[in-house]
Formats: C-alpha cells, structure tokens, sequence
C-alpha cells in the first residue's frame, strides 16, 4: 500500500452503493482552505474503493492531482464491495436502503465463492447480530418488489412499515377465509364498522334509538404531532385530526345528534384532551346533557407519554366526561370514577388512539344494559365494539379507512378463535 498524487481525471468511479452524498459544500471550502488531508482509496487500476464524498468535493473544488493511498491486495468485487462498506460504516452514515442493499450484494458475492457462507458467518464478519443482518438482507430483497419503502426515515421505520404491509396481507386472507366459511360474526361486523363521514352518518340514525354512547373524537389538539415520537409513522399519517379553531362547530353537531339518537335515560362517555376541558363541557351542556363537572380518569400505569421529555412529565392519564341524558341508571351502582388499566403497546396498536379492550368492556359493563344498541360514531380500531360484541350485545360507528376496518375485522375473527365472541 503506498500514497501518491494522482490525476482527479485517472480516478474510475464506476459503480457506487452510495447515492446520497449528502451537503458537501462545507467539506469543499474545507479542502479549497487546507487541501485533502485524508487522502480517498483507489486500487492499483486507479478504481475508486472509498471517498466517494471527498473525491465529489474535489471535483467541485476543480482539482487537477488529488493524494490517494493505492491498495494492492484489492481481489475481485467482493473485497471492493467490504472496502467500501467498511468506510461507509465508519464515516458518514449511508442512508438505510443502500447499506442494506450494500450488505445483500456482499453475501450474494461470499456465497458465491463460499457454498457454507450464511447470515451467521456475515453476522460474525461485521460484527453484527444474525438478526439485524437477516433484517437488512429481507429489507434488500424487499425493496425490489416495494422500491417505495426507501422513502421512510430510516431502518426501523422501514422494517415496521414492511411488517405493517405484510400483516394486511395476512388479514385479506384471514377474511377471505372468514368469508368463505361465512363467519357469522365477522359477516355482520362488516355493517357494523361503516366507512364514512361520521358527522353526516349520525345524522341518519333516527331519534332515540340507541341505549349508549361512547364518543372518542379527535381532541382538536395536534395528536398527531404529539404522538410522532412514540407512534408508528403509518398509524400517524392515518389519524385525521380536527383544526383547532375549528375543533368548538365539530363537537357541537356531534354531540347534538348523539344526544337526539338516545333514547331516554341514557348515559354517553365522551373523551377529550385536558386543553379543551371548559370547551368540551360547554359544549355537552348546550346539547341537552347534564355533565359532572370532575370527569372520570383513565389512569395507565407508569406508562408516560410526552412530546418534549426533557421539560415535560410524562401523561398518565385520559380523561372523559359522563353525559347523562334523562335520569339514567348505572349498571355498576357506586363505581369509582378511576378506571386503571394498561395501555397497548405501540407496536400492537391498528389505530392511533386505541385503547385497550379491558377498559371498553368495564365502561360498557357500568354504563349499559344487557342487549343495548351502542353508538360508536368514531370507530377508530373497532375496540369498543369488539367489547360490545364480548358482553353480548352490538355497536356500530363510522370511520373512512378500509384498512383499518380490515384490521377490525381481523381482531374479529381473532376474538372468535380464541372464544371471546360466540358466533
């Protein structure tokens, strides 16, 4: 291996796993200022093996002879291909999908000229776990069939969004399935989780009609952004938030037409984020129903949630108003208003704002009656019928994602077979 000057013209690029090269303006003023001072490497043909971002900057910084170590012990493209791994890995990171394809490329080459070569020599060759290396292979491999994948932020996200991809594939079996053997609960869930506009589908339900009322809107507060940190990109870009300032109408027409479709005597839960607390309950109030003013807590356990960890504790709780329209009666006289159960993990959520089937199932249980018809004008993940249907009676709601009513309708199929739901 020896260093010497080398005409920035004689340097063969050739083919390159790294695309991205990044901002290198700054590193071209640093080279115009000071020279190159850690010099790329080409092979004896003058091949370039790594500094791909440096030889880029010298170009933009027209230079005619740029220092280069010249390797000799470079054989065929699989010790190019390491080479230029093992530079990229220590230097600025490639982007995700071109270390994976990078790393799929390299155990094509191995297990070219090694028959035994397997994920767990290559796991040991970059020091790397078998299972972050069977990772990056399977993404390769998907990237060619969904080129669209490489356009999410980084790995993690990637493999999540593939799974998440992989599971719809799982569940459009599961209810073709279904169908076929004309599942009897799954069959009328289908009616039971309609896609649509739920301010204009609540205004066809007729009046007082309906025994209870849970009632989940979006909380007029950026959901969406708060729960970027924490939540899987794909459920967040499925959550339709309410503007702000338009937040005040929306609640109002929802809960005038929730408030006319039950019948007499009947309660409504209604969440809402702390933010609108007066708002919410000026509103509920115009609409007809009478509201405590303490709400009741769902309390989660030591699971925290916040947007900004360094200046904010973490949230614990949500909280949810009682409406009572008439003079209705709890089905679990003297209950507390604290309702303690623990929250999904983000990973098993199929909606943003799923909560878990216990606490539906105990808020149906105080608030309804055997064989009461419940209102779920947001569905969301379908949770609370899915709990409807576990106490014996039905829910129906609106919401517009198909492959969120899909996933429903999977949770479904799966509380049958595991004997939650009797068909």
């Amino acid at each position: 291996m020896k260093v010497k000057d080398v005409k920035l013209t004689d340097i063969i690029v050739g083919e390159r796993f790294r695309q991205d090269m990044g901002d290198i303006s700054e590193l071209r003023e640093s080279i115009e200022a000071n020279g190159l001072l850690s010099p790329i490497v080409v092979t004896e043909g003058l091949k370039l093996i790594a500094g791909g971002r440096r030889f880029a900057a010298c170009e933009m910084a027209e230079l005619k002879k740029i220092p280069c170590v010249i390797r000799a012990d470079v054989d065929g493209e699989a010790d190019l291909r390491e080479l230029e791994l093992v530079e990229n890995i220590f230097r600025k990171d490639m982007s995700w999908h071109e270390r994976a394809k990078l790393e799929a490329r390299i155990f094509e080459l191995k297990s070219e000229s090694d028959p035994n070569w397997s994920q767990r020599k290559q796991a040991a060759y970059l020091d790397e776990s078998k299972g972050a290396v069977g990772r990056r292979l399977q993404l390769a491999e998907v990237l060619e069939a969904i080129p669209e994948l490489a356009d999410a932020e980084n790995e993690d996200k990637a493999w999540k969004a593939y799974k998440r991809l992989e599971e719809d594939v799982v569940v459009s079996e599961m209810l073709k399935k279904s169908q076929e053997a004309n599942k009897g609960v799954v069959k009328y869930a289908k009616g039971h989780y309609i896609l649509g506009d739920a301010v204009e589908g609540i205004k066809a339900v007729h009046d007082e009609t309906v025994h209870f009322a849970e009632v989940d809107p979006p909380y007029g507060v950026d959901l969406d952004k708060r729960k970027a940190r924490n939540e899987s990109s794909e459920l967040i870009d499925r959550y339709n938030e309410v503007p702000w300032d338009e937040y005040p109408d929306f609640i109002l027409s929802i809960a005038r037409e929730t408030y006319r479709a039950l019948a007499p005597n009947a309660f409504c839960v209604w969440w809402f984020g702390m933010s609108r607390y007066q708002e919410t309950l000026d509103v509920l109030r115009t609409a007809g129903f009478k509201v405590n003013d303490i709400p009741a807590i769902w309390t989660k356990g030591a699971a925290g949630q916040t947007a900004s960890p360094d200046t904010a504790l973490g949230s614990c709780y949500e909280p949810f108003f009682v409406c009572r329209k008439g003079m209705p009666k709890l089905r679990k006289s003297g209950r507390s208003n604290l309702f303690d159960f623990k929250p999904i993990p983000s990973q098993k959520k199929i909606h943003t704002t799923e909560k878990p089937i216990e606490l539906l199932t105990e808020i149906i249980d105080t608030f309804s009656w055997p064989q009461a018809r419940i209102l779920v004008p947001f569905m969301g993940s379908g949770v609370t019928v899915r709990a409807a249907y576990r106490a014996g009676t039905m829910g129906f709601g609106w919401d517009m994602d198909e492959i969120i009513k899909n996933r429903f309708l999977a949770k479904v199929q799966e509380d049958i077979e595991a004997g939650w739901i009797k068909e």
